[in-house]
């Protein structure tokens, strides 16, 4: 079955300037501040112009790509049969319920930064989805993120899956399935801080924050939430006092 292609793009506009020896390591980028300091970006770009190479991805997401050096991280769920493809308008109507009987695929890319090759590409999990989404949400909308040594691919309900900078995988953590309002599943990013990743999983049973040993996934600590489905990604803010996490 023909999957929908997810279209990457690498374009002078979307990612700053490799010569400059910046990162794009996290969703928003560094400090998640969505800034990007290269005064000579192009003010306009199509199809065509200012772009320099483009790839299709198999399968749908969300995930914002990362890049460390010569590395472009992204990630995709393919879906065996035929998905419901999204339509032009607002939310409504759009919530499903119903869990997916097919067969998906929790895929990982390694994407050259010159050339748009792909370097090496991981099978996170295959199986049959345990939770829904929205139409308009994907099983792969967690951005990843990377510190040079590793990359954190983290799927919601799926759970995260740790990778060397080659492809081979180091570990993998799990939470089980948690329900999220209306059934339109998750996306709340991981964050990396010094030793640490923290992943923040709100939803309608029992929501937490927890921070794991990004060298093996243990867990460091977890801090269960009053809270109900929510899909923000929690912010580092090292300020003159103190560092916290703002969720």
């Amino acid at each position: 079955m023909k999957q929908c292609l997810v279209a990457l793009w690498l374009t002078l506009l979307c990612l700053p300037d490799r010569a400059a020896g910046n990162n794009w390591p996290q969703f928003r980028g560094p400090g998640s501040r969505g800034v990007v300091e290269d005064t000579t970006l192009p003010d306009s770009w199509s199809n065509s112009e200012n772009v320099l190479w483009k790839i299709d991805i198999p399968g749908t997401g969300w995930s914002s790509p990362v890049v460390w050096e010569e590395k472009i991280f992204i990630t995709s769920t393919i879906n065996q049969g035929k998905s419901e493809m999204p339509r032009k308008g607002l939310y409504f109507g759009g919530n499903r319920m119903k869990v997916p009987s097919d067969t998906y695929h929790w895929m990982v890319y390694c994407i050259d930064w010159k050339t748009g090759k792909i370097l090496w590409k991981q099978e996170a999990h295959k199986g049959q989805p345990q939770s829904s989404h929205h139409l308009k949400n994907t099983y792969a909308s967690e951005t990843p993120v990377t510190d040079g040594e590793r990359v954190y691919a983290y799927f919601g309900n799926l759970g995260v899956y740790c990778y060397d900078m080659t492809g081979q995988l180091l570990w993998s953590r799990s939470w089980g399935t948690a329900k999220t309002r209306h059934g339109w599943g998750t996306a709340a990013s991981p964050v990396l801080h010094q030793d640490r990743l923290y992943i923040l999983n709100d939803n309608d049973d029992q929501s937490f924050l927890v921070a794991l040993d990004k060298r093996t996934g243990a867990e460091v600590w977890r801090v269960d939430r009053h809270e109900n489905s929510n899909w923000t990604t929690p912010l580092v803010w090292e300020n003159k006092v103190r560092t916290e996490i703002v969720t």
